[in-house]
Order: C-alpha cells, then sequence, then structure tokens
C-alpha cells in the first residue's frame, strides 16, 4: 500500500491510496481540470480510479467530486449525513458508508470524528496488516478516534493552525472561533498530543497535513512534530497545499 497527496489545506484536499491495481481518492475539493493534472502529476488519469469516499460536505473536500465522478462514472462512498447534505442522488453510483467496507485490495474502517458538519468521518486503511490512518477536519481529539487510530504504519494528521497566530490574525472573530473549536481544527499543540498519543515501534511515517497557509508556518509544525516523535524513528512529512505530497510506501522498512 501506498499513498499521496494531491494537496492539502483549506483551498483543496485530496489523498490517493493505492494497492495493486486499487487506486481509491480520499476528498476531491478541486475543479476537474485541476484533479487532473494533480492526479497526472502521480502518474494518474481518472478512469484508473476505483472510488472516491468523501469524509464530509465542505467544499475543500467535495468540491470536485460531482464532476470528477459523473464524467468517469466513479462510485462515490459517503455517510448518509453527507449525502443529505450534497444532494447525493444527483450521482449515478452512490454508496453509503455504515461501517467497514472493501474498495478492491483496500480494507477501510471510518471514523466519526468531532467537526462542524453533518456526518463526518476520517479513515483507516489496511491491506495485507499494513495500517494507514488519515486524519484531518476535527476540532478536539476523543477517546474514540485515540483508539481507533492505534497500531499504525503510517498517519497523516492534520496539523491545521498555531494557535497563537490564529488568535492574533486576520481572520474574523468568528471564523477564529469556528476553526480552533471544539469541531473545527486541530492545532499543532493537540496534534502533538495525539500523534504522542498514539506513536508506537510500528509507526514508520507521519505526515502532516491541513496546514493553515494564514495561521501557521511549516516551521512551527516540524517543531512539533520533533516533540512528538521524540525518541521515535518515524520520517516526518509535511504536506502542501500546492504540491501536496509524492508517493509514501506504507511500512517499507
Amino acid at each position: 500500500m501506498r499513498f499521496a497527496s494531491l494537496g492539502s489545506g483549506s483551498r483543496g484536499n485530496g489523498t490517493v491510496i493505492s494497492s495493486d491495481d486499487t487506486h481509491l481518492l480520499l476528498d476531491c475539493g478541486f475543479g476537474y481540470q485541476e484533479t487532473v493534472k494533480r492526479l497526472a502529476r502521480l502518474g494518474l488519469e481518472p478512469d484508473m480510479l476505483s472510488a472516491v469516499v468523501v469524509t464530509h460536505e465542505h467544499s475543500d473536500h467535495w468540491g470536485g467530486v460531482e464532476s470528477l465522478a459523473s464524467r468517469h462514472t466513479i462510485p462515490v462512498y459517503a455517510t448518509r449525513g453527507t449525502w443529505i447534505e450534497v444532494a447525493g442522488h444527483r450521482l449515478a453510483h452512490t454508496h453509503e458508508v455504515r461501517g467497514a467496507f472493501e474498495v478492491g485490495s483496500l480494507s477501510i474502517t471510518p471514523v466519526t470524528v468531532p467537526h462542524d458538519a453533518r456526518e463526518p468521518i476520517q479513515c483507516v486503511f489496511e491491506v495485507s496488516g499494513k495500517r494507514l490512518g488519515v486524519l484531518s477536519d476535527l476540532g478536539s481529539v476523543s477517546a474514540h478516534v485515540l483508539s481507533a487510530f492505534t497500531e499504525l504504519d503510517a498517519l497523516s494528521v492534520e496539523f491545521n493552525h498555531d494557535w497563537t497566530l490564529l488568535h492574533e490574525g486576520p481572520y474574523p472573530s468568528f471564523l477564529k472561533k469556528r476553526v480552533g473549536g471544539d469541531y473545527g481544527h486541530l492545532n499543532n499543540e493537540q496534534a502533538r498530543d495525539l500523534v504522542a498519543a498514539v506513536a508506537s515501534e510500528r509507526l514508520q511515517t507521519v505526515v502532516a497535513c491541513h496546514v493553515s497557509e494564514t495561521n501557521n508556518e511549516v516551521s512551527r509544525v516540524e517543531a512539533a512534530l520533533e516533540q512528538a516523535l521524540a525518541g521515535h524513528n518515524a520520517e516526518r512529512r509535511v504536506a502542501s497545499q500546492s504540491e501536496g505530497m509524492e508517493w509514501i510506501t506504507v511500512g517499507s522498512r
């Protein structure tokens, strides 16, 4: 199993998880042409996608799903709450996520997260005992999340904002409250503590994702990652909004 990012941040998100001939796109927040361009950068074409899984209805995760899926007849998976919000009947091949499911060789476990959407999820992917967790868009860390994201070989996790930069920054007060609230996005300290809590000897790679271009700095994210993984030999990476992240093989060591 391997994974890569089309781009990660408030202007669009998309993560590709692949195993054998299965290529799954987790979220698609980019327009059609931009999605095609970013897939090509990873050596993929839309017709190669086995499915799109949508974590929630916010435009930076859902915005490009309809055009991509309808043009290429790609099955789309989402919770009932998400389908209600996006009027999913407009797509031909829709599936309601109710529990663990499979797409090709990938086993997917959805995990409910605290975020200000109708029925948001994040996911743990597994192939042949190798486990990848993709976790973003949550404002606080629940016991349920901690228990689900354990014994991972790789983790992509949100380091959205620095608390000080957010509260001293240009966002209006209502947006600061929303982003920094329990149903918003993780700050660096919250993400640091989450990584430290779930890190085990088998964890080989941690990717910081959904990093705010306005309310965070890569240097602060990297410092938080170093603190979280002190004593661990895991690789540290940061996914960007513009370039995403190239392929990483899960559990390659």
